[in-house]
């Protein structure tokens, strides 16, 4: 595995764990208090910031000084990993009877997920280290 695959796998991980932490917080402490679309916003500004760090983590493993393709390879493959990781988690949940228990999710909330993957593609070209 090249150094970037191994920088985008870390930076999925710690992106996936983030995600882990911060969704049942927005489905069981915002969403009733605040309304699903106002909780997946909150969500998704945390989860925002939260990411920069993950991405200069991430960049730390990079070579130096790491170029557009060593950069281009961590986040396709952070961003793959992490769209992977939620597909897996979302069958799982499916399998368990989880998800039959929560309110279903807005295409409106579900559209928050889309700038935040755009702005994890976009850190690693960002942070520098």
């Amino acid at each position: 595995m090249s150094a970037a695959a191994g920088a985008g796998a870390l930076y999925a991980a710690l992106a996936f764990v983030l995600g882990t932490v911060l969704g049942p917080v927005r489905e069981l402490v915002l969403a009733p208090r605040l309304g699903g679309m106002a909780a997946a916003l909150a969500e998704a500004a945390v989860m925002a910031a939260l990411l920069w760090p993950a991405a200069w983590i991430a960049a730390g493993r990079l070579p130096r000084p790491a170029g557009r393709m060593a950069r281009g390879t961590t986040a396709a493959v952070g961003v793959a990993l992490v769209l992977l990781l939620e597909a897996a988690l979302g069958l799982a949940f499916e399998a368990s009877g989880l998800a039959a228990g929560r309110a279903p999710r807005s295409m409106a909330e579900r559209a928050a997920m889309l700038p935040l993957l755009l702005w994890m593609a976009a850190l690693p070209f960002l942070v520098r280290r």
